[in-house]
């Protein structure tokens, strides 16, 4: 089974039943049985807000949704809204995009996000790497995640391109789980991220879910690299499917 447990709506695609449509075309293209949809945290976007989101998927038994959120975006009318998603369970956790936006991830603002998910007991999940990757580097991932032991965090991208730094960084920081969307979107880069993440992989086989970053990234080309990993048949079922059942409650 594959669970790509980071998706977008495609935002090339107008109208949000022709976007959903879309999406699970390509999923069922390529054997992903479920995934995961993480809306923006923008009210309106071309990948669709929290609240669209939530109702595009409602009783999906397939699609697990996040919730963008942000402090700097309607904060307590969205806060609340997420609270009433988290009640109905039509959303399965929240994300902040630290480095998309101007906010760290251990900013005071946030606190009220994290206590919401500790209560709810669903995962936040953090934009990372890339050009801005101060907002969450895993230095301060590290220290929150200490000091916020009551929460379960998704580190998405995993500090992309220096996940070798990520992995050693945020080794003994259980409650945090590596999301390995975009790592196949360089292909220069392939190798070393791949030997990378598999003696990681080795080491932490419960701490790595699946993720192609669809609506920016290859689905193909991810699934691709997913295969070309050498782990074990154990480790493989963890990866693709397993951890992220735990982890979004599939």
């Amino acid at each position: 089974m594959i669970i790509d447990s980071h998706l977008h709506l495609p935002w090339e695609i107008k109208g949000k039943s022709e976007k959903k449509k879309e999406l699970l075309k390509k999923m069922e293209r390529n054997s992903v049985e479920k995934g995961v949809v993480i809306a923006d945290s923008e009210l309106e976007s071309v990948i669709c807000s929290a609240q669209e989101c939530a109702e595009l998927f409602r009783g999906s038994d397939d699609i697990k949704v996040i919730a963008g959120i942000s402090p700097l975006i309607s904060f307590n009318e969205q806060l609340e809204l997420c609270r009433e998603l988290l009640t109905s369970r039509d959303i399965a956790g929240l994300k902040v995009y630290t480095g998309h936006e101007a906010f760290y991830c251990d900013d005071p603002a946030l606190v009220p996000v994290y206590d919401l998910a500790a209560v709810y007991r669903v995962p936040v999940l953090f934009h990372t790497g890339w050009d801005n990757s101060g907002y969450a580097a895993p230095e301060r991932m590290s220290r929150l995640a200490a000091e916020r032991s009551q929460n379960t965090f998704v580190y998405c991208h995993c500090f992309y391109p220096d996940t070798e730094h990520c992995f050693e960084v945020l080794r003994d920081r259980r409650n945090v789980i590596f999301d390995t969307s975009s790592f196949a979107d360089d292909e220069k880069l392939v190798p070393q991220i791949k030997s990378s993440l598999e003696k990681a992989i080795a080491l932490m086989p419960d701490r790595f879910i699946y993720g192609s970053d669809y609506g920016s990234c290859s689905m193909e080309a991810h699934i691709r690299f997913a295969e070309s990993l050498d782990i074990t048949a154990c480790q493989r079922g963890l990866f693709m499917h397993g951890n992220s059942e735990r982890v979004y409650g599939f």
